[in-house]
């Protein structure tokens, strides 16, 4: 899932990989992880949002982009929700 951030998470390619329904899959993956294989994914995303804001001089778009978010606004609320505060405020 790391190596994939930048594309559309899509539950049934993960299923079909692992050889099992999606249902299947979503059960294992929480009791394996604690989250949703979207919930998990989206972390994986902030992760590696927050490692770029903190590490380089990308804008917050380009930070948007590489992390797989085509809408900057969609990206900030995400962000918002999941880390309690915008990305530009993370960043200071």
């Amino acid at each position: 899932m790391e190596t994939h951030l930048r594309e559309e998470f899509r539950l049934g390619d993960l299923a079909h990989e692992a050889g099992m329904s999606e249902y299947h899959f979503s059960r294992l993956f929480k009791r394996a992880t604690g989250h949703s294989p979207s919930q998990y994914f989206i972390k994986l995303r902030m992760t590696k949002a927050k490692q770029l804001l903190i590490e380089t001089e990308m804008s917050i778009i380009d930070v948007c982009m590489e992390v797989g978010y085509s809408s900057a606004s969609h990206f900030s609320q995400v962000f918002k929700r999941e880390v309690g505060v915008p990305p530009s405020h993370y960043r200071k």
